[in-house]
């Protein structure tokens, strides 16, 4: 999600395809946290929540685990702290909103339940990759599936220091980091592979929106940070016992649709510079936009005011576009990649 995973071939250059669909997902990450306001009154939100919540967060750890490589391969640990920097500014700066807003302020270091806790998996993630590179990368990634699929029944593991979604998600991430990203896009970019990518989205639409309550249970397994004890019964069925085999088969229904996602993305939008830009600035938009949702609806109560005025709650889909415009601008570049890569220098005669 940061600019430090920069969408580049060998050569230098950048590979529109990825900073085209890095522009969708940040997008997606928006719309989500905003959709959430509304689930509770509206199948159709709920619809759309599943729709985005389905395939989103996997395939941005997937794109970040594709332009990885350097740090991990190189050690670049000043980078790869710069997402525990990342985590902790966000924490301070929404803690600061909400205590603001609700004249009360609350603030858990590990405890990593909202927005942080991707930037703090990210720091994880390169880390632990760093040390199970040298090791067969199928096994690892067969090792991160099973373990993943038996994390959700351990009743310790939760929030704290996301460790729920850090074991959840990492087999996202070290595929990407196993994969060649030109190659990924060459194999992907067929006419029929494109189509089925296509026939694969559409399908999803159709199930999140025509049976939105028959697939909604499925919500606790989405985000990722809850154990399989939040899935509940399906009629006289403990879904529970199963959660195992149902994150197994989550698995391949997401590589499935991160697949898919991938095929249909263009290789090259005409006029598309303003998507490239929100492309290459996803950092400041994940860093920005959950503050500004906390004073748009906890402190301006947008969902009553749109209610009030009898607006469908669609608004949100050009509100989330614009909100996403607003924190890529080149703006707010400057100060946040002040605070997320300072620049250290060494005092006079120290050490290398």
């Amino acid at each position: 999600m940061t600019e430090t995973l920069k969408p580049r071939v060998q050569g230098g250059a950048r590979i529109e395809k990825w900073d085209l669909l890095r522009a969708l997902l940040i997008f997606l990450v928006v719309l989500g946290h905003m959709v959430d306001y509304y689930t509770a009154d509206s199948v159709r939100m709920r619809g759309l929540y599943l729709f985005i919540y389905a395939f989103h967060m996997p395939c941005f750890l997937f794109v970040d685990g594709l332009f990885s490589k350097r740090n991990v391969n190189e050690r670049r640990y000043p980078h790869i702290f710069s997402f525990l920097v990342l985590y902790l500014f966000t924490k301070m700066l929404i803690c600061l909103v909400q205590g603001i807003i609700a004249h009360e302020f609350s603030f858990s270091l590990l405890e990593s339940a909202g927005l942080p806790w991707y930037a703090l998996v990210l720091f994880l993630y390169n880390l632990v990759t760093i040390f199970l590179s040298r090791f067969s990368h199928r096994w690892v990634l067969i090792a991160s599936v099973v373990l993943a699929c038996f994390i959700g029944y351990d009743s310790n593991v939760g929030d704290t220091m996301a460790l729920m979604r850090a074991i959840v998600f990492y087999p996202f991430f070290f595929a990407g980091y196993c994969l060649d990203p030109t190659r990924v896009a060459e194999k992907l970019s067929g006419k029929w592979i494109r189509i089925g990518g296509l026939l694969v989205l559409a399908a999803l639409a159709v199930i999140c929106f025509h049976c939105t309550d028959d697939f909604y249970f499925l919500r606790p397994l989405l985000t990722g940070r809850n154990r399989f004890s939040a899935l509940g019964s399906y009629g006289q069925v403990d879904l529970a016992f199963f959660g195992g085999l149902i994150r197994l088969g989550y698995y391949a229904v997401v590589a499935l649709l991160c697949t898919a996602l991938i095929a249909v993305m263009p290789s090259h939008l005409p006029g598309g510079r303003v998507f490239t830009a929100i492309g290459r600035r996803t950092l400041q938009i994940y860093t920005l936009h959950r503050p500004i949702l906390y004073v748009l609806y906890s402190g301006l109560h947008f969902d009553a005011m749109t209610a009030a005025a009898g607006v469908s709650n669609l608004v949100i889909l050009p509100v989330a576009a614009l909100l996403t415009i607003f924190c890529a601008l080149p703006f707010w570049e400057k100060p946040i990649r002040a605070v997320i890569y300072p620049k250290l220098h060494r005092p006079e005669g120290g050490a290398d």
